[in-house]
């Protein structure tokens, strides 16, 4: 998502676009991934010698509960606040990279189905949220 610098009014602008979930570098062989493409929403003002871009990020993902190993599809949205210094040879800005990273870094790294998830018996292999486990 790339903001020209001179397209920005004194008001602000109102963006909104799309990132493709290849761009987050997660595919469907990672334990989560995103489905489709990420909607991205930026609200981008210019403060003196500053850009700054308020924008939300919403996606769906797929991933496997870190207990019982039941797939998972769950929404998932960020908010991020975003500041370039700008001079006066600055033209645009590119915020995609930016996005990726606080993605990345704002993604849960162990996913449940549900908070109280039992996960698996080790001995026997039960899902311990269907069944009761016949170890001793």
């Amino acid at each position: 998502m790339k903001i020209h610098v001179k397209d920005i009014r004194p008001e602000g602008l109102e963006l909104t676009g799309q990132i493709a979930p290849e761009l987050i570098g997660l595919t469907s062989g990672d334990e989560l991934y995103f489905t489709g493409p990420l909607d991205v929403r930026a609200r981008v003002n210019r403060v003196e010698g500053t850009v700054l871009a308020k924008t939300r990020v919403h996606g769906r993902y797929t991933s496997v509960c870190g207990r019982c190993l039941v797939e998972i599809r769950e929404d998932w949205a960020g908010d991020f606040l975003f500041d370039y210094p700008i001079g006066r040879d600055t033209e645009a800005i590119e915020l995609d990279d930016d996005i990726r990273q606080e993605v990345l870094l704002n993604l849960p790294p162990k996913v449940l189905c549900k908070p109280d998830c039992q996960g698996i018996c080790p001995g026997c292999g039960v899902d311990l949220n269907n069944e009761t486990c016949k170890c001793k």
